[in-house]
């Protein structure tokens, strides 16, 4: 087995994301698809703190970039990406949207966790008027409420936090399933859903088998997505794996089965094809068995600098980067103000080859501001000027006219 130092499997994961390279001077829409190409995914989040999660992955690697083109790439056809439950909510390129059939069917069983037994059959019947009402174009689930009649009760008070209509429920389902996509979101961030052919020619329409009105389970076709040319769930798995390597550089297999959120026991399968087929190579991360993809690149040293996003493909998995980088992250948007130790929104600063540390980051719109609320640094790291740099950068991107570092500046004890 071959033996790599910590420091060279974090160079070889860094520039595996692509965050090792010089920004350009100009970024363009080339350079926004091979930054989506080499993640292979792009998260989703709604929290807007500093700009919406999903730009800024491509500024982290590219600095500033015309957000109006990503979305372009994303919202105009051909289609870069696609969004999907794949590491959470995600863009992701269609033909990776193909191997998804085992997590489409498992939660199209399940109808997303969502259905309630007792309205089975008024569901089944209030997904068909949905699908109905969706052939005449994408809509909002406020704009297929108004042109759906059902009769179950509108929503259930029973949760905490997020109490869904029951047409936003019945949307999520099919969803999920795979059954329609979503042609974009609105001002307010909310899905607009669409038929498949409304979205990209290169997603597959998902057909529907309905039993009798008393049956338990709506069914998806057996023969549909065969019929289209979409592989076993084997080869689906082993795709994804292939992806996630490419992706990743080096890892765990725990980490090849996370990004996109794969179960471990056909990601092993998967792993043992691609270790035979030479394309993952098995590596002694001092201690630690880790897989190699067979093409990545370990530099000799990176001069990165980075703010990250918390679901930024280099760490939203935290137990790798607590394992590649020695820092434990965790993100406290959910967590009371009073016990938060890092702040709200925190970004982990990627140095060289190092996260040096933690910045809690909030776009004031109102002061026209970039203000950094808190800044932790790591044990013997503390470099203000690099990270006032990237903070004036950022800020010029964001267009807003001036950078606030006169929060806390902690070390970590």
């Amino acid at each position: 087995m071959q033996k790599m130092t910590l420091s060279a499997a974090r160079r070889t994961a860094i520039a595996a994301t692509g965050l090792d390279r010089a920004r350009p001077a100009q970024v363009t829409a080339r350079h926004l698809k091979s930054t989506f190409a080499r993640m292979g995914l792009t998260q989703i989040d709604s929290v807007s703190r500093v700009v919406r999660s999903h730009y800024l992955p491509y500024y982290s690697r590219l600095g500033p970039y015309p957000r109006e083109t990503l979305d372009r790439l994303f919202y105009s056809a051909p289609r870069m990406g696609v969004e999907y439950w794949a590491h959470a909510a995600a863009f992701v390129p269609p033909e990776t949207w193909r191997h998804f059939e085992r997590t489409r069917t498992e939660w199209w069983r399940n109808d997303y966790g969502q259905r309630h037994p007792d309205s089975g059959p008024a569901f089944r019947a209030l997904q068909r008027s949905v699908l109905d009402v969706l052939r005449s174009g994408p809509k909002t689930a406020r704009g297929v409420a108004n042109l759906v009649d059902h009769e179950i009760p509108e929503r259930n008070r029973g949760h905490w936090g997020w109490n869904p209509s029951q047409v936003k429920m019945a949307l999520e389902a099919l969803f999920a399933g795979g059954i329609i996509s979503t042609a974009g979101r609105n001002d307010h961030f909310e899905r607009v859903y669409a038929l498949p052919h409304d979205v990209s020619q290169s997603l597959p329409a998902l057909e529907l088998t309905y039993g009798p009105a008393s049956a338990p389970e709506l069914g998806l076709d057996p023969d549909a997505e065969r019929h289209r040319g979409v592989s076993g769930t084997a080869n689906n798995v082993l795709e994804l794996t292939r992806t996630a390597a490419q992706a990743l550089g080096i890892a765990r297999p725990d980490c090849l089965a996370d990004y996109f959120r794969q179960q471990r026991a056909p990601t092993d399968e998967a792993i043992t094809s691609l270790l035979a087929s030479g394309e993952l190579v098995e590596v002694d991360v001092e201690g630690t068995r880790a897989l190699k993809w067979h093409a990545a690149r370990t530099p000799r040293s990176v001069s990165a600098r980075a703010l990250l996003a918390p679901f930024d493909p280099l760490v939203f998995y935290r137990p790798r980067i607590e394992w590649l980088f020695g820092f434990h992250y965790r993100i406290e948007i959910y967590t009371p103000a009073k016990d938060r130790v890092h702040g709200y929104y925190v970004l982990p600063f990627l140095l060289g080859e190092r996260l040096v540390g933690r910045v809690d980051l909030h776009r004031d719109q109102s002061a026209n501001t970039l203000r950094a609320l808190q800044v932790t640094w790591e044990p013997g790291e503390e470099h203000e000027e690099e990270l006032e740099l990237e903070l004036r950068e950022m800020a010029n991107w964001l267009e807003l006219g001036a950078v606030d570092m006169s929060g806390a500046h902690l070390p970590l004890s």
